[in-house]
């Protein structure tokens, strides 16, 4: 009977391997999802705190250096503002600045705002007023004031030598004393170049003749002719002193270019000169390209950007 209950029972599936390993491996498996997920989880959350923290210190440095450039800016504003009025404040005798303040204001606005505003006209102004003074300190003052203005032409042409083109020129006094009608310091065609952009500015010929000089001054008189594509664009004659400086005292050309002639060494018996061709946009802030000039650059630029590499 008992045998007869066992055969009527239904026999029940024997277990496989793949079964048992499916019993031991279920558990793990849910441990590796959970685990798996808190992984996730964690990197996840350490990404993204990574990237806010990231555009926190950029945010950070932005408004760091915003508020440094604008106290930057406050300063040289409060300091131009002083030294001028104390200049302008001067008209009277009794009123008027020492001769020696006078040179350490201009000083101080010279080196900081010579790429600004043109500082001529207050050079010539202070090294009018240090004439009456003895001797021995006129000297002096004068030396200081060549300094400062040699000094702000050389970092003026060094920013401009970068983008554009500066030829070097030296006159002798005595070789002017022998050629009344002027000596002749360069006579070649230019054209300066961009290493990103390719060529930025046409073929212009610069002739430069040195007419005469005045040692007392410490000036030259200078006639530049530039020719491109075989016209004429520009003839004049003009004096060159210690005090005309590129970035401000140059000659607009067309194609938005600029040229200027700096007076940059004088010595006792021959000057230093030299002859800057570069592009409008790094003329000072005060001198505003035209419209057209804006819109020649423009497709300038685009035409160098569509070229295939």
């Amino acid at each position: 009977m008992a045998n007869e209950k066992d055969t009527g029972n239904k026999p029940g599936r024997k277990k496989d391997t793949w079964d048992k390993w499916d019993i031991v491996l279920r558990p793990v498996g849910g441990l590796l999802a959970a685990l798996s997920i808190a992984l996730v989880g964690f990197f996840g959350s350490q990404y993204l705190e990574g990237q806010q923290t990231t555009e926190t210190n950029i945010r950070l440095y932005a408004e760091l250096m915003s508020n440094r450039e604008k106290a930057d800016s406050d300063l040289r504003k409060e300091m131009f503002n002083a030294i001028i009025k104390a200049f302008l404040e001067s008209n009277s005798p009794e009123n008027r600045l020492e001769d020696k303040k006078e040179v350490l204001a201009l000083e101080l606005i010279a080196y900081n705002f010579h790429d600004v505003i043109d500082l001529g006209p207050l050079f010539k102004h202070v090294e009018e007023n240090i004439q009456n003074n003895p001797e021995d300190e006129r000297i002096i003052l004068q030396r200081r004031l060549e300094k400062v203005g040699s000094e702000v032409a050389d970092k003026q042409i060094g920013a401009l030598e970068d983008v554009g083109v500066v030829r070097p020129m030296t006159v002798f006094f005595e070789d002017l004393e022998n050629n009344p009608e002027g000596i002749q310091l360069l006579d070649e065609t230019l054209r300066f170049t961009s290493a990103d952009m390719g060529s930025c500015g046409p073929n212009r010929l610069f002739i430069v003749d040195v007419l005469d000089y005045d040692q007392n001054k410490k000036e030259l008189r200078v006639r530049l002719e530039i020719w491109m594509e075989d016209k004429v664009e520009a003839d004049f004659t003009f004096n060159v002193g210690f005090f005309d400086f590129p970035m401000i005292d140059n000659t607009r050309l067309s194609k938005g270019q600029r040229v200027a002639i700096v007076l940059r060494r004088w010595e006792s018996g021959s000057a230093e000169l030299a002859l800057v061709y570069f592009p409008g946009s790094r003329a000072s802030l005060k001198e505003k390209p035209y419209y057209d000039e804006v819109v020649h650059e423009l497709v300038r630029t685009r035409k160098m950007l569509s070229k295939p590499q």
